[in-house]
């Protein structure tokens, strides 16, 4: 799950749990990494050649270089979503083609395939009158918007209904290397619960695949936050649990699974303390899994960078604030983490991987929300996408480095 998903709860308090989106296997390591990444090259608005009543929501790496960012509607807004490329060049970041997107009721995700497919998922409204999709009168649906290179509008499907749940509210997920599936956590709320599926999801049609219970031991609810491709083509997922039954004590755990989203192994802990939050992971080409989490509450606890390796907690380092998002260099040697609230500004940290240490950190605004980032594939560029707040109002900013 993308962690500006929760834009508008940060608006009110620090930070609270989420996950990112754009999670996948590393990939193969590179000979190094062109990091640290510490140069802003400029900055630009993402909604500048659109109306304003849309949002940042999310942002991916197009395989050309550049970006693509996702905007979605406003809270209260009519449902609606863009698509705006991000073009790098010598003065930072431009806007360049922007394409209407699908009618999502709220902020969501985007990812891209390697042929430059772009791949957005969020929730939209109902159709009147649709019988068909068995969500018994739920107020909204997950759905897939997928452009095609070169296409004017996006295709949209629906995810296809459960057959005792209906149509999956809410979810997150992470693109196959051949961009045909998504292998996803959905969600279902009913009754005032979260019921959570892991599922794999034809992209072109939206049919469920492949669907298992997370099977994580708890006395009350669970959620996977986040997954990421495992190098094996199984599932890392970033697991919040209920340690009462009451749901008054949140925890985090690190659960994995193989190709058929059966567990493999057992749910790893990632901090001494009961009470802790995840906000995302990483994992690296060796199949280890970097996950950020805040151990403790979120008035004392402290942010983390974990390191499981081999089923157990190998290393953990600290983190200048809770890691919203992190992505991974291509030589597996830094790892960039946006973290960041209302009252502490935004940041962009590179924490070396070897040694635990944050090397650089890059200041992105005074007073803002920090949301996702995307690395460029061969590591030489980065896009930080974050609120900042100007006057009255947040301007939605993408942040090139370099």
């Amino acid at each position: 799950m993308r962690p500006s998903r929760l834009r508008a709860a940060l608006l009110g308090s620090a930070v609270l749990a989420a996950g990112c989106s754009s999670a996948a296997v590393a990939g193969p390591a590179s000979p190094a990494d062109a990091g640290p990444l510490t140069d802003e090259v400029g900055r630009v608005q993402v909604d500048a050649a659109v109306e304003r009543d849309v949002r940042l929501a999310d942002i991916a790496a197009m395989p050309d270089g550049g970006f693509v960012a996702l905007l979605t509607g406003d809270l209260g807004a009519p449902p609606r979503s863009v698509l705006v490329e991000l073009v790098p060049g010598d003065d930072g970041l431009t806007v360049g083609r922007t394409v209407q997107g699908a009618p999502f009721a709220d902020l969501g995700e985007v990812h891209v395939a390697p042929d430059g497919t772009v791949v957005a998922l969020a929730p939209v409204l109902p159709e009147r009158g649709d019988a068909g999709s068995g969500d018994g009168g739920r107020e909204q649906d997950l759905a897939l918007a997928v452009l095609a290179p070169g296409a004017d509008r996006p295709g949209v499907v629906r995810v296809a209904a459960d057959a005792e749940l209906g149509t999956p509210d809410t979810g997150s997920g992470v693109l196959s290397p051949d961009g045909a599936t998504l292998s996803a956590s959905l969600q279902w709320y009913v009754d005032g619960d979260t019921v959570n599926r892991l599922a794999t999801v034809d992209v072109a049609t939206g049919e469920v695949l492949a669907s298992a219970e997370l099977q994580v031991p708890t006395p009350g609810q669970t959620v996977a936050r986040d997954v990421a491709l495992r190098p094996d083509g199984g599932l890392a997922a970033l697991v919040s649990v209920d340690r009462d039954a009451e749901g008054t004590v949140d925890g985090v755990v690190l659960a994995t699974y193989d190709a058929d989203l059966r567990p493999v192994g057992a749910p790893v802990e990632l901090v001494e303390q009961q009470d802790s939050t995840g906000y995302a992971l990483q994992v690296l080409s060796d199949g280890a899994v970097l996950v950020s989490v805040l151990a403790g509450d979120r008035e004392t606890g402290s942010a983390q960078l974990v390191t499981v390796r081999d089923g157990a907690v190998a290393d953990s380092a600290s983190l200048p604030g809770p890691g919203i998002d992190l992505v991974v260099g291509p030589g597996e040697e830094h790892a960039y983490v946006q973290h960041g609230s209302p009252e502490d500004g935004v940041a962009l940290s590179t924490v070396d991987l070897a040694t635990g240490e944050t090397v650089a950190e890059v200041p992105l605004c005074d007073d803002g929300i920090p949301a996702p980032v995307a690395l460029t594939a061969d590591g030489s560029a980065l896009a930080a996408g974050v609120a900042c707040l100007d006057g009255r109002e947040y301007q939605d900013l993408a942040v090139l480095l370099g």
